[in-house]
This record gives C-alpha cells, sequence and structure tokens, in this order.
C-alpha cells in the first residue's frame, strides 16, 4: 500500500498544473461594463484599412505587406521559433545513428619476453621483426559498420513536460509575433495620416503666407500713397517673413514624415512619395463588447498566459529530474579485420542494453533547477496579472481620448469658423479705418492657428480609433 502511495504522489508531483485567467484574482475584479462607452459602434467586418475609403493608403499598405523588411524579419523569426519547437519535441522519440569506423594497431613485443616464432611465424603471420633493430611486434587492423539506437522511456513524464513546455514557448512566440506583425500595420496607419496631416498643414502654412503677403503689399501700397504709417509697414514685413520661416518648418516636417515612411516601406527615402492631401472622417467601427472579452482577444494576453502555462510544465520536468531515467541502448552491424567484409553477413554483430542513470549528488544543482522552475513559474503568473491591467489601462484610456477627441475637434472647428468671420469682419473695419493693423494680423493668425489645429485633432481622432483597434487586440 506504501508503494501505491509513493508511485500515486510520485506522479501527482510530476503533473503541471493547467492554468487559466479564470484562476487570478485580478478576475474577481473585473467590471460588468467600460466606464465609457464609444457611440454609433459596429462589428469590424472585413479589412479595417478599407475603412477610412483612402485607396493610397490601401496601396501603401500593401507596399509594406510585400516589401517591408520588419514583417521579413517577423517571418523569419516565427520560422525559426517553429524549428526550435521541432528540435525540442525531437528528445521523445528514439534517435538513430550510422556510423562505420576503422583503426590500425601495432604493439611492440619485445618487452614482453616473447620469441620470434611465439605467433607461429610463416608469411600470413603479423609478427614481425624490424631489420636491423631486433625489435618484434604485432599489428592488428579492425573495421566496423554499425547502426545505434538510443531510447529514454519517458516513465515519469520528464519528456512529456519538456515537449509541452516548447509548445506553449512557441504558442507564446506565434502570439507574440503575431501581435508585432499587427501593431506595425498599427504604427504604418499612423504614420500614414500623420505624413497626410503634415502635408496639409504645409499646405495651409501656404495659404497662410499668401494671405499675409496679400496683406503686406496692401499696406506697403497705402505706405506709398501715405495712407499708411511705417508700423503698419513693419509689422507686415515681419508677419510675412514669419509666415515665410513657418513654412519652411513645416514642409520639413512634411519630409521627415515622408522618408520615415519610404524607410518603413523598404524604400529609399528620397522623400517623393505620394500621399493623400486630405485626411478622411471614416473611421474603423468597433464593437466594445464587455470588459472580459479582451482576456480572450488580446494576443500579449494569451502569450503571457502561455509562458505561465510552460513554466508549469518546466517546473514539473524539474521535479522529475530527482528520479532515475531509464534509457535503451540497441547496435547492430559488422566487424572485421578487413575492409572487405564488413558488408559480408558473417561478420555480423549486435547487442542491446538498458541503462538505468539516477541522480545521487549533483552539489545541489538538481534542487535549485527546480527552485528556479518554481521561482519563474511565480513570475510568469505575476507577468500575466501585469499584463491584463496594463490591457484594461489601454481600453479605457483609449475610450477616454475617444470622448476627448470629439469634444475638442467640436470646439476647433467652432473657433476656427468664428475666428474666419473676426478675420473678414476687421479687414473690413480696417479698410474703414475704424480698427488698426494689429488687430487684423491678430484674427488672420488665429484663424490659421486654429485651422491648423483643427487638422491636428482630427489626425489624433484617426490615431486613437487606431490605438482603440489595437488595444482589443485587433482582427486575427
Amino acid at each position: 500500500m506504501k508503494l501505491y502511495s509513493i508511485i500515486f504522489i510520485v506522479f501527482f508531483s510530476a503533473c503541471a498544473k493547467k492554468f487559466s485567467t479564470d484562476d487570478l484574482s485580478i478576475s474577481e475584479s473585473i467590471p460588468s461594463s467600460w466606464d465609457l462607452k464609444l457611440t454609433d459602434s459596429s462589428r469590424v467586418i472585413g479589412n479595417w484599412w478599407e475603412s477610412f475609403d483612402d485607396s493610397i493608403f490601401t496601396r501603401v499598405l500593401n507596399d509594406f505587406n510585400q516589401s517591408s523588411p520588419d514583417l521579413k524579419n517577423i517571418s523569419s523569426r516565427m520560422n525559426v521559433a517553429k524549428q526550435i519547437l521541432k528540435i525540442n519535441k525531437s528528445s521523445r522519440l528514439p534517435s538513430f545513428s550510422l556510423g562505420m569506423n576503422g583503426a590500425s594497431r601495432k604493439q611492440n613485443l619485445t618487452a614482453f619476453g616473447l620469441s620470434d616464432d611465439f605467433f607461429g611465424g610463416g608469411p600470413d603471420s603479423a609478427q614481425s621483426n624490424d631489420s636491423g633493430s631486433g625489435v618484434t611486434s604485432f599489428s592488428s587492423s579492425n573495421f566496423g559498420l554499425n547502426l545505434t539506437m538510443q531510447w529514454e522511456l519517458d516513465v515519469w513524464g520528464k519528456l512529456f513536460n519538456r515537449a509541452r513546455a516548447a509548445s506553449n514557448e512557441y504558442q507564446s512566440a506565434y502570439y507574440d509575433l503575431s501581435f508585432l506583425s499587427f501593431s506595425m500595420r498599427i504604427q504604418l496607419a499612423k504614420l500614414y495620416f500623420s505624413t497626410v496631416e503634415a502635408l496639409e498643414q504645409y499646405e495651409l502654412s501656404n495659404e497662410t503666407y499668401n494671405s499675409v503677403s496679400e496683406l503686406a503689399d496692401m499696406v506697403s501700397a497705402r505706405y506709398d500713397k501715405g495712407l499708411r504709417s511705417s508700423l503698419d509697414l513693419r509689422l507686415t514685413k515681419s508677419s510675412k517673413a514669419s509666415s515665410k520661416a513657418q513654412m519652411e518648418i513645416r514642409k520639413q516636417t512634411y519630409l521627415v514624415f515622408v522618408r520615415r515612411l519610404e524607410s518603413m516601406l523598404g524604400k529609399y527615402p528620397n522623400g517623393t512619395y505620394m500621399v493623400n492631401n486630405k485626411l478622411g472622417s471614416k473611421l474603423p467601427q468597433i464593437t466594445i463588447g464587455i470588459p472580459s472579452e479582451i482576456l480572450n482577444r488580446r494576443p500579449d494576453i494569451k502569450s503571457s498566459l502561455a509562458k505561465l502555462q510552460a513554466a508549469s510544465f518546466k517546473k514539473s520536468e524539474s521535479f522529475a529530474s530527482h528520479l532515475p531515467s531509464l534509457i535503451l541502448t540497441s547496435s547492430a552491424g559488422t566487424s572485421s579485420s578487413d575492409l572487405n567484409d564488413i558488408l559480408d553477413e558473417d561478420y555480423q554483430i549486435w547487442s542491446q542494453g538498458l541503462t538505468v542513470r539516477l541522480p545521487i549528488f549533483q552539489g545541489g544543482s538538481i534542487r535549485a533547477n527546480y527552485s528556479i522552475a518554481e521561482e519563474n513559474l511565480n513570475i510568469a503568473k505575476q507577468d500575466l496579472i501585469k499584463t491584463i491591467i496594463n490591457a484594461y489601462s489601454e481600453v479605457e484610456q483609449t475610450l477616454f481620448a475617444e470622448n476627448s477627441n470629439d469634444i475638442l475637434l467640436d470646439a476647433y472647428e467652432v473657433a476656427a469658423e468664428q475666428a474666419e468671420a473676426a478675420y473678414k469682419l476687421s479687414r473690413e473695419r480696417y479698410d474703414s479705418g475704424l480698427v488698426d493693423l494689429i488687430a487684423v494680423m491678430d484674427s488672420q493668425q488665429r484663424w490659421f492657428l486654429s485651422r491648423s489645429q483643427v487638422l491636428a485633432e482630427k489626425k489624433n481622432k484617426i490615431h486613437t480609433r487606431l490605438n482603440l483597434l489595437l488595444a482589443f487586440g485587433g482582427t486575427f
């Protein structure tokens, strides 16, 4: 009865514990709904990039899928992970090897006190006497061809746990690389729309410069007629120069974004890649669902869960290292003193055996490895909790940003509309002599500034929606 109890305890200890997100304490604190809602949402159907209704962006994404060095790197890393899985699983199967050996040996017999005819002499004898030295020697040759097999019997589940750990590590790598691939496409989209916004900002700076130049020319013409003071003339010239500098800064910013986009696409960064010249208003629609759904959607959570499960299997494997290992060995082949006979069936040899290895004293290394595996399991569990908390934080923050974007965009659009009306009114009153030039220039700058803020907020709204798509785990 005691023997059965010991065997049961050993097998129970060698079995890995199964984990799920429901086992974590954080699962009990997940609310039934998000703090903020996303209005007018529907399920993402098909390709999310088509929701922007931007054919140029679709072309950019196709170029990225075909030519991006980063995506090719991810593909190669995925293949490496797959091959590592095959290597780790191979330990459960028997290994076979084919070998061929040859050796020649010559022994000096003088020290043994043997006579010259001890081996019978004659022309076929392996005995020889080096001429002039009086040294008697004996030579022999051996050639062999053999097939060997070695197979460790997985009595305690050590190899099984090792293979399952490797399988979970591959799943973790797959989720990580898949999420990285999707994240890079999101980053490409954000870079593209930042480039479009930079182009619009550059075009707005051109419009600003032309408007300021028009005002400066008007003031200059009136100054020449003595209708305006030198102060107005200098103010408009200063504003014109500042607008020209601002236009050059916006041009630099635009070219920086274009070259970054070209580099991401694996193209030479010469700053000539064409993008759309207007930000769209259409966005991918997303179904928020309930918070608990994110546990099954986010690849990084799945990756952390797979790492936790792998750590559990490694802990069980480490425990099995305390137990004896049973290894079957087998060998079959031929052996002959003549190389021509190694394929002759008359010279066949074979052997079979069982090797039992029981660790007795390893300087505490086996126990230390088990302690490391146990701590790695605790680390993996805490990493999973951190990943879940970070995922919820990203979603809640992005939902808050969605609402803020709507408020800011509405406010900036109203400000731009009112600033335009104020500028036109100030121009009329300046022509009538009712206001000074400062009022005109101030209303003009407010108008173009508010328009610039509208463009920036439109881009931020697109970025926020892309971040939300990423925060929910994308579409896999």
